[in-house]
């Protein structure tokens, strides 16, 4: 689908499973699964001094269209998800859409969001509180980033697995990813190694800064 249909201001519409969405000269996004997508094209008057008291009071007419997912009022457990592709063409967008395989939603409720882009080997999840997403685990809020990689010119993999807490507390992490480990490789010293074995299991002692650690690890 795309956004910029040949409609008057005030008109509205719904793609009641829209996949994609092409914003002309800007990009777009992808609905993993599609999404009931509404549509209002619309002209929008303001001044900037009502954002800034010592600038123009001159108006200005700009035209706009506004994209949502509506979840009606007073949800319960609503969910959506999209990617969002800058600088994107319909022809990107429509074949992304068209990939069911390239992304996977692991998980996508009030304790933890992820997903994995096995194309590009790319594992990420931002838990909100200690719980399992695809193969990760936290026992505690946490950001984690997983990216293998294949070794140029060899068949060996390998992977570094990058873990921050936003939370700052300064409390000790721990992170499971249940993935077979063959070595390994090198490790920050706030790192330690509990098992690397079929599943790579870390402690991490992240402080209160909210900095990233990693993990290198030779993969099975």
């Amino acid at each position: 689908m795309t956004t910029t249909p040949a409609t008057a201001p005030g008109h509205r519409t719904v793609r009641r499973r829209a996949h994609w969405a092409h914003l002309a000269g800007h990009g777009g996004y992808v609905f993993p699964g599609g999404a009931a997508l509404h549509l209002l094209r619309e002209d929008r008057t303001g001044h900037w001094s009502d954002i800034n008291t010592t600038s123009t009071t001159t108006p200005y007419t700009r035209r706009y269209v506004t994209l949502w997912h509506d979840h009606g009022t007073d949800p319960t457990d609503a969910a959506h998800a999209y990617l969002l592709m800058p600088g994107a063409t319909r022809r990107a967008l429509a074949a992304r859409a068209a990939d069911r395989h390239w992304l996977r939603v692991l998980a996508n409720d009030a304790d933890r969001q992820a997903i994995a882009v096995d194309p590009l080997g790319v594992t990420a999840a931002n838990f909100w509180r200690a719980g399992t997403a695809g193969p990760l685990t936290a026992d505690g809020p946490a950001s984690v980033l997983v990216r293998e990689r294949r070794t140029p010119g060899r068949h060996d993999r390998t992977a570094t697995v990058c873990a921050a807490a936003p939370t700052r507390t300064g409390d000790p992490l721990e992170l499971i990813w249940s993935r077979p480990v063959r070595a390994v490789l090198r490790h920050d010293p706030d790192v330690t190694v509990l098992a690397a074995d079929d599943a790579l299991h870390l402690r991490l002692d992240p402080g209160t800064g909210c900095a990233t650690l990693t993990c290198t690890v030779l993969l099975r």
